[in-house]
């Protein structure tokens, strides 16, 4: 996980909630975090993606994220760039699915999953972005691809986004 990940991640601490400060396919025990060049990195995502529209991810992957969100009644994940076609990609069952909140910013898909929640971000110079999703978006922020950790409009929608969730809960543990 990268500096920038880490610090967004830690902005969305509070009580009750556990997180996971690891990037997919979440192996806590992968190597630390080293700066990649831009160009590399991008090569990379572009391997990743073409691999998860054609639904080519390892069974490995599937069954250790169907094991990580097994844990909780609810899990948020974040996913920037291609993270929701990767979890489209590991067709999880319809009922773990509706237990999974996503929050996408700058959502690199072709037809996403149906989760139990998803909020999109896409930044208004996201050009990237913008070419590779055309579902619904919730918000967008003044930002480009590389930028959204760094923008306070992606930070408080997403705040905003842990709060609605919570409230959610809160009210489905009160109706019982």
């Amino acid at each position: 996980m990268s500096t920038e990940q880490g610090a967004f991640l830690r902005q969305l601490q509070g009580t009750g909630r556990q997180l996971v400060d690891c990037n997919y396919p979440y192996r806590r025990n992968s190597a630390p975090h080293r700066r990649t060049p831009l160009w590399r990195a991008s090569l990379s995502n572009a391997r990743q993606y073409l691999a998860a529209r054609h639904a080519r991810l390892a069974e490995a992957d599937r069954k250790r994220v169907h094991a990580l969100l097994d844990q909780r009644p609810m899990t948020l994940l974040l996913a920037g760039s291609c993270g929701l076609q990767l979890l489209t990609a590991l067709q999880l069952p319809d009922a773990l699915r509706a237990r999974l909140a996503v929050f996408a910013y700058g959502p690199v898909c072709d037809a996403p999953a149906v989760f139990g929640q998803l909020r999109v971000v896409q930044g208004r110079s996201d050009w990237i972005s913008r070419a590779l999703f055309d579902g619904r978006v919730d918000a967008r922020p003044a930002c480009g691809h590389m930028a959204y950790l760094h923008n306070a409009e992606v930070l408080a929608e997403c705040q905003r986004f842990v709060a609605q969730i919570e409230r959610t809960r809160q009210g489905v543990a009160h109706a019982h």
